[in-house]
């Protein structure tokens, strides 16, 4: 069965091959049928967000889902990363990817993800993202955790309570009010924390509870509150549901551009009349709650897992915009199987602005796998080392941890 691999923009109306696209990503994510209010609300976020469309189709002789709906789909778009010291870089966002039950092992995902990352290569993107499913799948292609994410339950109730005071700065805001000031504040955050992804476009109606594409309509449980600086300025944001039968608050994002923002936005939700317990699946790993509770006892961390994926496509350009904390030179090879980054490197940082030229070769060797997750300070590279991930002379191991520590870890919000 011959496999016919096409690629296209976002049209400016809910076409039958968009349809198709749909229907295909639905599948792959155990997901029903949209109605059509929900196929166009999707194609205008897309559409913001500049969406490419790769996939792969079949002559299916009569038989399968027509020929408008792909059996392997594969979405890019260009958005930013925060690669420190406030630095915005354009990056390669993977998305949507599947292929369906019926033609696995066929060379699909293969083909649509090195088409997709020696194109973003060409266009001179140095850096490519994404979220996964399956953690076994995206290794191979050179792609290294580079953000994690931490679940937690707090225990609240009457006997909720800081050992700091709180100034009561919160306000409950209505679902359309909540989505300018909820941008605000990821700007703010996006601008300050490594390792921070920019936010696709369905962010502002989900999070507000405006549409919910699961629920095909709005959803009206969502609440949203934000917090204030002294000149009455959003500078967090908080959105949620209230679980009656469970007696808890389930948030569904919380931001914070400082950590007084942060700690009020808790104290707003630990205080909340009638719940038990907030859960909450993203919690930041910079936060000082555990330290805020007068009972640490009371915040249970529940979870722990990858987030985003980095994968490195031009070693020079991405480290000559990666801000470093620390001076001091090294020279390693990057061993890349898809050649993209391959080569050796000799990086020099001085007042923490690096230059990378070539060199013949070098004694220290990373796995491109193992360059993506150093690249936000996820890791150390002698946990690399002692993975297989990175190999050389100890001193020159030594030097790769100390170029690549950061004081902090990085900080994202954002899924895609």
């Amino acid at each position: 069965m011959q496999i016919d691999y096409r690629s296209m923009t976002i049209p400016d109306t809910v076409t039958d091959e968009l349809r198709g696209w749909y229907e295909a990503v639905g599948l792959g994510f155990g997901q029903g049928r949209a109605q059509e209010e929900t196929l166009q609300r999707w194609r205008n976020e897309v559409a913001r967000d500049g969406w490419r469309l790769d996939g792969a189709y079949t002559d299916a002789r009569g038989f399968g889902l027509g020929e408008h709906t792909p059996v392997g789909t594969f979405v890019t778009t260009t958005q930013t990363v925060n690669t420190g010291a406030g630095h915005m870089e354009p990056a390669c966002f993977i998305t949507d990817v599947t292929v369906r039950t019926t033609h696995r092992r066929r060379g699909l995902l293969t083909n649509l993800m090195t088409n997709a990352l020696r194109r973003a290569r060409d266009e001179g993107l140095s850096l490519a993202a994404l979220t996964v499913t399956e953690g076994g799948i995206y290794g191979r292609f050179g792609f290294g955790v580079a953000t994690s994410h931490t679940s937690a339950e707090l225990d609240s109730g009457p006997r909720f309570r800081m050992t700091r005071d709180i100034e009561p700065r919160v306000e409950l805001v209505t679902p359309e009010a909540s989505v300018e000031a909820r941008r605000t504040v990821f700007d703010a955050v996006h601008a300050t924390h490594r390792g921070s992804h920019q936010r696709l476009a369905f962010y502002d109606d989900y999070l507000a509870g405006l549409w919910d594409h699961d629920k095909n309509g709005p959803n009206h449980a969502v609440r949203s509150a934000v917090h204030l600086d002294a000149d009455g300025r959003p500078d967090g944001a908080v959105s949620y549901l209230f679980e009656e039968e469970r007696g808890q608050i389930r948030v569904r994002d919380l931001l914070a551009a400082k950590p007084e923002a942060e700690l009020g936005l808790w104290h707003f939700l630990g205080s909340i009349d009638l719940v038990e317990k907030v859960v909450i699946r993203r919690l930041s790993p910079t936060t000082a709650l555990p330290w805020a509770l007068a009972d640490p006892h009371r915040l249970k961390v529940t979870g722990t897992g990858d987030f985003t994926w980095l994968r490195v496509l031009d070693v020079a350009k991405a480290l000559g915009v990666r801000g470093f904390e620390s001076d001091g030179e090294v020279s390693f090879t990057v061993d890349d199987v898809l050649g993209l980054a391959s080569g050796s490197y000799r990086l020099v940082v001085r007042d923490g602005r690096a230059e990378v030229t070539p060199v013949s070769a070098a004694h220290l060797r990373l796995d491109v796998r193992a360059l993506g997750s150093l690249y936000f300070g996820l890791v150390d590279a002698h946990v690399l080392a002692a993975a297989g991930q990175v190999s050389g002379p100890p001193a020159e191991v030594d030097a790769l941890s100390q170029l690549f520590r950061t004081a902090l870890p990085p900080v994202n919000t954002s899924g895609f």
